[in-house]
């Protein structure tokens, strides 16, 4: 089959398998991320017992088709800026701002505590080198929000949640990418290709001179909006262009987070043209995002999900023990951050009071996704790694990904309404 072909029939069945996953999803009231982690795992099973089955003809046609060639950091490259930068347009950076200290503890903070007491917890069980465990640690320590926000405007919780949630997605998957990056660099005893060395150094910079690089492009973006009248379809592909420039640019010729510039950007323009376009232009404009934003987060989610049936084959009995105890490790430094640090910053006077039933919702809340997988996928094929390095990626961090997204997406809603935090509830008032 012609390439340009095989591309043109692969686009067009992730799109057609995306949209039934968004109608089961409605129809069963589930979140879109189980639905398309359901429909990868299916395909990649299927793959794999066609393989096995007819081998040759699996290897020249079915093969091709559903196992892209694509490298899986091409994903981040392809589809996480679209993904970032729609985020980032919806939120609202100015109440963002009055809450930026607790964002900035559960974005930065909550991805260092579960890096080091997931990676201490799988040392200690696993007996693999503690540098190893710690990588698993921080390809884990990122959360995917998208299905936890949307429970959570439909059970109408306070809208200071939703904004705490938003804002952690917004940067946490920087310090995730940061510190896996670093980690990597270390056991593969490249130091050098970890930036200036500093972790800490690496990520703070990022935060700074992304987020300016990062406003500037997005008000040069909102500028040249208002100088093109009357015309959606021009700006949309204008907004479109920007982050899929920036990401590169940022990454690899200014050596800042691509990912900070692309949410300062989104941040930045969404403020702006709220400001300057009339709420008819603004409301097709973000209406083309937010169905650009959903096609690229379905399709990296489903093509990181194929690859899960058979990155789980090396799968042990030891390797459920240890999935069991990092979930739990993972939950417990998510907790500790929520229940220690903001309360301690409430007592100071450095952010406002969050109750504690708010919390636990926050807390149980913490879904993995799309990113956790591909940069599992990353370490599970860096041949330059160990192959505990590997195995641990391809096996635990992937079967954390599974078990968390399924115990913690089903049962989240029922949480919420014992908590009494939606609708008419009150129990959530109290700290």
């Amino acid at each position: 089959m012609e390439p340009s072909v095989e591309l043109t029939l692969r686009i067009g069945c992730l799109l057609a398998v995306i949209a039934a996953c968004n109608v089961a999803a409605i129809k069963l009231r589930l979140p879109d991320a189980l639905t398309l982690t359901a429909a990868g795992l299916a395909l990649g099973a299927a793959l794999l017992i066609a393989g096995v089955v007819a081998p040759t003809f699996t290897a020249q046609t079915i093969q091709p088709f559903l196992s892209p060639s694509l490298r899986p950091e091409g994903y981040l490259w392809i589809f996480l800026p679209p993904i970032l930068f729609q985020a980032a347009l919806e939120a609202d950076a100015a109440a963002m701002a009055r809450d930026l200290l607790p964002i900035l503890v559960l974005a930065i903070g909550a991805v260092f505590a579960a890096t080091l007491l997931v990676g201490i917890t799988a040392h200690a069980i696993s007996g693999a080198s503690l540098a190893v465990c710690l990588l698993v640690g921080a390809i884990v320590s990122t959360t995917d929000p998208s299905a936890v926000i949307d429970l959570f405007r439909s059970s109408g919780v306070p809208a200071r949640m939703v904004r705490l949630v938003e804002g952690e997605s917004l940067l946490n998957d920087a310090a995730a990418i940061t510190l896996a990056s670093h980690l990597m660099a270390r056991i593969v005893g490249q130091p050098a290709h970890a930036m200036t060395g500093s972790v800490l150094g690496d990520l703070f910079g990022s935060l700074f001179a992304g987020g300016l690089l990062g406003a500037l492009a997005g008000a040069l973006l909102a500028r040249a909006c208002r100088a093109i009248p009357a015309a959606p379809l021009s700006r949309f592909t204008l907004s479109l262009a920007l982050p899929n420039l920036l990401y590169p640019i940022a990454d690899l010729w200014l050596h800042v987070s691509g990912v900070v510039t692309v949410v300062s950007a989104g941040l930045t323009a969404g403020t702006l043209l709220r400001r300057t376009t009339t709420h008819e232009e603004h409301t097709i404009f973000r209406h083309l995002w937010r169905s650009m934003g959903g096609m690229a987060g379905g399709m990296v989610f489903l093509l990181a999900a194929m690859h899960v049936p058979d990155l789980l084959r090396g799968l042990r009995g030891p390797d459920l023990w240890l999935i069991l105890c990092v979930l739990i490790a993972a939950l417990v430094s998510r907790w500790a951050v929520l229940g220690c640090s903001l309360p301690l910053l409430s007592r100071l006077g450095m952010c406002a009071p969050l109750p504690r039933a708010h919390r636990l919702a926050i807390t149980w809340g913490g879904v993995r996704g799309p990113v956790t997988l591909v940069l599992a996928l990353c370490a599970a094929q860096a041949m330059s790694l160990p192959p505990e390095a590997r195995h641990l990626a391809s096996v635990v961090a992937v079967g954390f990904v599974l078990v968390n997204l399924t115990c913690n997406g089903l049962t989240l809603r029922p949480l919420v309404r014992r908590l009494g935090i939606g609708g008419d509830g009150n129990a959530g008032n109290h700290a």
